[in-house]
């Protein structure tokens, strides 16, 4: 009997936010996907239960299984490296889907977990080639990399804005994790003051000096 190590590592990582390795085992035994995709989708049926709309957006399969799949090799590869350079591509794939509130929260719910990933990997290698591969995923699925610093230029915030609710998620999240740079950009500036209203001072004092020091308020 073949161990469901992919599901065994994702439902850990949701459960406990922990990486849990079984060894080097890259390859994604295709009679278990769909048991992580079905895992998923609950996951993301209760995070939908307090989604900021009335109509909750569609679990998207695809979508989820991409960021599982590259969360579970990324972390892989971080403790086991005996690829080549070249095979870094073919293991860790881009996802261009179109940047939907089906798809983001999607792909979030395991794409989350990646600036901690990139973070492990500069402490162990400022120069690992895995690095630019997975910040250009998580620079297109940004609403996952806000707590990572990312370069603004490479946002795309007319389609991730383009609707209401996962504008209002994306704006809680910078928020939350109190992302200076995020905070401050034309983009996001209006939206982030307008969530914190008259309690500015209480939840984020910092920002309401830096806006008064940038001059727009």
């Amino acid at each position: 009997m073949i161990n469901n190590y992919f599901l065994e590592m994702i439902k850990t990582l949701r459960k406990q936010e922990e990486v849990v390795l079984y060894g080097n085992i890259l390859h994604v035994n295709e009679k278990y996907i769909i048991a992580v995709v079905d895992f998923l989708e609950q996951e993301f049926r209760n995070e939908m239960l307090e989604y900021p709309d009335p109509v909750a957006p569609e679990f998207n399969p695809e979508a989820a299984l991409w960021a599982a799949e590259t969360i579970y090799k990324a972390a892989q590869l971080l403790l086991y490296r005996e690829n080549k350079e070249t095979d870094l591509e073919i293991l860790l794939p881009d996802y261009k889907a179109v940047q939907t509130s089906s798809t983001v929260l999607s792909v979030d719910l395991c794409l989350r977990f990646l600036p901690d990933i990139l973070t492990q990997l500069k402490v162990i290698d400022s120069e690992d080639a895995m690095i630019g591969i997975l910040e250009r995923k998580i620079a297109y699925w940004h609403y996952s990399g806000i707590p990572y610093t990312l370069t603004s230029d490479q946002l795309d915030f007319e389609t991730m804005f383009a609707e209401r609710a996962l504008k209002h998620l994306y704006i809680n999240r910078i928020i939350t994790y109190k992302k200076m740079d995020l905070a401050m950009l034309n983009s996001c500036r209006d939206e982030v003051a307008g969530h914190l209203g008259i309690f500015a001072d209480h939840f984020w004092k910092e920002f309401n000096k830096e806006k008064q020091v940038d001059g727009k308020y």
